[in-house]
Formats: C-alpha cells, structure tokens, sequence
C-alpha cells in the first residue's frame, strides 16, 4: 500500500495545525434544532474550543496528567471537542457507550476509577442513578465554553496511555483497550491516502470533500475519522441523530459515509428502489464492522459508488487490512495489509498483526493480554485464507470454531454463508447444541422455504457438516453499537 508522511504525530501537533494551516477552513458541520438552521465551525474555532476543553479539565481535576475523564454522550461537535480537549489536556479519555444500563456503565467508572464524567444529560434522563453514583463528577460536556483557551501543551510521552476504548463484548464485562498517541497515529498514512490517490483520480479540491459522520464517537472508527480527517484539513458534516439522516443529509451534502451492515442495507434499498437521489454527492462508502454480501456491493457500484472495505480493530486502532479494488473478483476479500507499518502472519489459521498500531493490551487484565499478544504479535481471533493476490479472506472465529466429539472442526461463519443464500434467510446463527449443529434463523416471510434450502445444503456436505437441527426466531439477533450481530448462546 502506498505511504504518505503525515504531518503530525501527535493531538497537540494536530491542533496547533488546525489553528494554522486549516484556520479559516470549515472542520465541522452540524444542524441545530434550537436555532433551525446548518452551523458551520471553522478548524480556528475548533482548536480555540479544544483548548478551552483542556482547561475545564485542568482547573477541575488537579494533577490532570494521567487521570481518567470519561465521556458520555450523544454524538455532538462539543463530542468532539471532548475527545480532542481531554488528550490535550494530558488525561486519559475513556469514551462511554451511551446505550448501556447503569450497571455496565458503574463497572467501568469504577475500574478505570474515573475522575471526572463529561454528559450531556441524555443518560441521567434514562438513568437517574447515574447522578448518586457520579456525584460532583459529573460536568456538563458543554461547560468548557466559560473557559478562555488553555495553552498548547506538547506530549511528553507519545508511549504513555492515551485513551481506553472499550469492546462491543457479546457475553460479560467488555474489555477496556489501551491506546497511546503512537497507537493512533500509526495507521494515518492509510487511513488517509486512499482519499487522496481518489480525489487525484476525480479532480476534486480535497478541501472541499465532507464526510456524513454518523457512527458513533465512542467507537474506534468514528474516534479515527475525527483524527484523519482533521489531518486532511476536510470537513465533518454531523448526523446527530438517526431519525434526522434524510433531512441532514439534504441539508448538508457530503462525499463519503462511514457504514455498518445496517445502514448499508438502507442505502442499498432506496439506491435500487430509485431513490438515489436521497443521497445526493455521496459517492464513497467505507464499508466496516462485518462481511458485506458481494451481491449487494456489486448493485453499488453499478450505480456510482466507490467501495472502500476495511477490516480493524479497536485493539490495533483500526488498522488491518483495506480492500479499495472494484473488482468482482476480490469482493468477498477484506483486502490488502498495510504493510510496512504492520506485519502479517498466519499462525495455525488465525490471523496474527504485529506492529505501531497494536493495543498496550487490556486494562487491568493481564491474564487476557498475555492470551491475545505473544511476542509482539497481535492474536485477532479471525481465521483467514489469503489468495495469491495478497488479498485476505475471513473464513470464521476462532471462539466460534465448533469442536466436534469427533474431532472435526466446523466453521460457523461457513454454514451461516450456504444458509443466507437463501433470500427468505435474512439472519442466521450456527452453533453446537445438544451435540448437533444447530441453524438459528430469522426468516419472517417464508420459514418453510429456508428449512428446504437446508435440506439441499445438507446433501452437498460432508456428514459432520451437516445441519440437523433448525430453529426460527420471531426477532433479528440482538446487534451491538458498531452493528454487529451478537452471538446468541
């Protein structure tokens, strides 16, 4: 993959940048309800804000270096400033996923032993019990706006603890990742070049190419998209909230949209329904989070858009593997690696990284990082095939590997493919119950075509192959932040 030298290695340097080159230039985007109209934020305001965020944080945690400051909130531009303000300021950001109950959220706060809990009210509303639990920790996350701007403080360790991001965990407590400013800057050459080989490609100012950001901010794309594209000097155009994604896509028009597999299916339904032109200048799509069906990619492209397929992780800060050809022949692939800033190795069928991006390791687990980081290489937990051409297939999880009494090993990931041909099979599961393989399927329309596509599937597989038992859902599977299914037991 091609390299570019990123100008900065550092939030500080970054934000320095933003009030210098980027100054007069718009960073953010966003439509406010109170006034009824599109605000525009230029990089100069932004950096002024982040500072100010800096001080708040500075005045009310003494000893702010190293400390944990939380956030949570709804995706919002003061969101932002949150995220850049706090690395500033020398503390330690740990963003918190909004949609968790009271328990999961008083399990973090209480293992990263926060000190301070930026909100913006949305939580308590929910959860009352927030506020006995928080107490004077909790600060309004629009506060910083009665500081004057703090100073520009260089980091004095860009190997120190940066920020804890948790995983989406599908069973239990998630795990708090550990990143540094190394971590995070490690993968911006290929975060950011595909951007501009393809703008060379179409002509375009790159100043004036917006990203539709709609995931949200306590997940690790959405943290690195607000790093990359600052580093770019390009404009963040904010949905706030999904309800409004129409409206704020009209009223704000974007070039590039970040996607999980839900929102793709929206996009995919409208686009060839004949309502294309709801998207209107959206051209790119960065596919993430899950396998994307070829079929549907395809239908995509056929109609204008540039397919960017990117496999990551929170534990190597996004980075992995990119898949930018347009070709049908390397679809199913989640790409390429981004070599030289990381190596590869395929260890008894496991996908393994090792490199700048990876993860310091798991806070305050030493027995699970010692499991997943062996000599410097990253264990992912994802079996891969890798073709001639370089690009790397997914064939399944580790954990999900079914064992057999038999000593056969079954691929889950597998089977679940063959089942979801079917069209009536809009989601499947495969697991191992009562020593026989199992199919959970939801399929509201026609049940009774998707157990005969399982027949047919069984007579082309070997016997321990096999799917002998099959159970319907009246709902879909449950789904995580980032949109990815969650394993049922």
């Amino acid at each position: 993959m091609a390299q570019i030298k990123i100008p900065v290695s550092t939030i500080d340097q970054l934000v320095a940048r933003m009030e210098t080159v980027y100054a007069d230039r718009v960073a953010m985007r966003y439509y406010d309800e109170a006034a009824g109209t599109v605000r525009e934020v230029l990089y100069r305001d932004y950096a002024a804000d982040i500072r100010r965020m800096s001080a708040l944080l500075t005045d009310k945690v003494p000893g702010i270096r190293g400390r944990r400051v939380c956030v949570l909130a709804a995706n919002s531009y003061h969101y932002a400033v949150s995220i850049f303000g706090t690395i500033l300021s020398g503390a330690v950001l740990v963003p918190l996923n909004l949609q968790k109950p009271l328990a999961d959220i008083r399990y973090e706060l209480e293992l990263v032993e926060a000190s301070l809990i930026l909100h913006d009210g949305r939580y308590l509303e929910r959860e009352s019990g927030l506020e006995q639990l928080a107490g004077d920790r909790l600060v309004s996350i629009t506060a910083y706006r009665d500081y004057a701007p703090g100073p520009i403080t260089p980091c004095a360790d860009r190997d120190a603890l940066m920020a804890i991001l948790f995983t989406s965990g599908t069973t239990g407590h998630s795990k708090g990742v550990m990143l540094s400013q190394r971590n995070l800057f490690a993968p911006m050459p290929a975060f950011c070049d595909p951007f501009r080989v393809m703008l060379e490609q179409m002509g375009v100012d790159h100043y004036d190419f917006c990203h539709f950001t709609v995931l949200p901010m306590f997940h690790i794309a959405a943290f690195t998209s607000l790093v990359s594209w600052a580093i770019m000097g390009m404009a963040h155009n904010l949905c706030l909230d999904l309800r409004n994604f129409y409206r704020d896509l009209e009223l704000m028009p974007s070039d590039a949209i970040a996607v999980v597999p839900v929102l793709l299916e929206t996009i995919h339904r409208d686009v060839m329904r004949g309502r294309r032109d709801r998207y209107g200048r959206i051209r790119i799509l960065s596919c993430g989070a899950a396998a994307y069906p070829p079929a549907t990619l395809i239908d995509l492209m056929r109609q204008g858009f540039f397919v960017m397929q990117m496999y990551g992780l929170t534990e190597t800060a996004g980075d992995g593997t990119w898949n930018n050809a347009q070709d049908e022949a390397h679809l199913s692939s989640v790409g390429i690696g981004d070599e030289p800033t990381c190596q590869y190795s395929i260890q008894e069928g496991e996908l393994c990284i090792k490199g700048d991006p990876v993860m310091l390791g798991y806070y305050k687990e030493p027995e699970q990082t010692a499991e997943v980081l062996v000599d410097g290489w990253f264990h992912t937990g994802d079996l891969v095939r890798q073709d001639p051409d370089g690009y790397y297939y997914i064939t399944g999880r580790k954990k999900n590997l079914i064992i057999l009494a038999s000593g056969e090993n079954v691929s889950p990931e597998e089977l679940e493919k063959l089942v979801l041909a079917c069209p009536e099979a809009l989601e499947c599961q495969v697991m191992e119950k009562e020593e026989r393989i199992c199919a959970q399927v939801y399929a509201p329309d026609d049940p009774d075509k998707v157990r005969a596509h399982i027949t047919g599937i069984n007579r082309t597989l070997p016997l321990y192959k096999r799917i002998t038992k099959v159970e319907f859902r009246a709902e879909p599977f449950p789904r995580n932040a980032a949109g990815k299914q969650i394993r049922v037991p």
